[in-house]
């Protein structure tokens, strides 16, 4: 029940922020109509001075666009240049390694087949 109270009460006040954001509204429209009225060209000199702006403006949005497109593209390509590189050595030390193993293999046996021989020679001499 008193929170009923409380949430009423606070609801029913008025708060310093928005009698804050009334003046600022109510300040940005009378400074609106203040500079159309002591605005030094006409009107159709303003608009155009606006429109002028704003295309430039949309102008320089499009290059800064392609300019980021440009270099994400470049990035893309660098990426993938570094990922083909990556998969070569890798193929690369894995065939290396596979040689490597291939070439221990055959000495390991060659190795047992020696060990063998002379175990088995040595068996039949004595």
């Amino acid at each position: 029940m008193k929170y009923d109270k409380m949430l009423s009460k606070c609801v029913s006040q008025e708060s310093d922020s928005s009698k804050a954001i009334v003046a600022l509204l109510t300040g940005l429209a009378v400074g609106a109509v203040l500079g159309v009225l002591f605005a030094p060209s006409s009107g159709e000199e303003t608009r155009t001075l606006i429109s002028d702006k704003a295309n430039d403006l949309t102008g320089d949005l499009k290059e800064k666009y392609q300019s980021v497109k440009e270099k994400i593209v470049s990035g893309k390509d660098d990426l993938v240049d570094l990922k083909d590189r990556t998969v070569e050595r890798v193929k690369s030390k894995a065939s290396d390694l596979n040689q490597e193993f291939k070439a221990y293999k055959e000495d390991a046996k060659t190795e047992v087949k020696q060990a063998s021989d002379d175990l088995n020679d040595s068996v039949q001499n004595a």
